[in-house]
């Protein structure tokens, strides 16, 4: 899916809100690669999810944090940076490109967002993620008091 389709934002899976901002801080609660109950793919990264669709799950990923936070803000040019990103890759037994999947997201991020898109980043592989989702990214950002 392009940045550019329009999405409408996920419903939370439990008790808790996809966005607290909270002293000019957003924090995004963990988005998987979803628009309703579908996921984008499913399976672990190396083995059912290749590389290139684990990246473009990551992008996806971004789009939804990006789009949680212009829901909760009314528009992405209330944010000011994105300050960190991590990413959770479910990972086969010897996958060890944590970091290139992420590189979907962060390129996402730069180029919808520009400078203000650059962030520091933590990439963990894990055993296994809700829904079977291949990734799941959040992210805390700088905005507009």
């Amino acid at each position: 899916m392009s940045e550019k389709t329009p999405h409408r934002l996920n419903k939370p899976g439990g008790n808790y809100l996809p966005v607290i901002i909270h002293n000019g801080i957003a924090y995004v609660s963990g988005q998987l690669p979803r628009r309703g109950d579908a996921l984008l793919c499913t399976g672990k990264v190396g083995a059912e999810v290749d590389l290139s669709m684990a990246q473009e799950a990551a992008a996806f990923c971004a789009d939804l944090c990006l789009e949680a936070i212009s829901h909760t803000l009314g528009g992405d040019d209330k944010i000011v940076q994105v300050l960190k990103v991590v990413g959770y890759i479910a990972s086969a037994p010897g996958f060890t490109q944590q970091s290139q999947v992420m590189n979907g997201a962060s390129d996402r991020l730069v180029e919808r967002l520009g400078a203000r898109g650059q962030h520091a980043r933590t990439s963990v592989g894990v055993a296994e993620l809700p829904r079977g989702a291949p990734v799941e990214l959040d992210m805390v950002v700088a905005i507009q008091s």
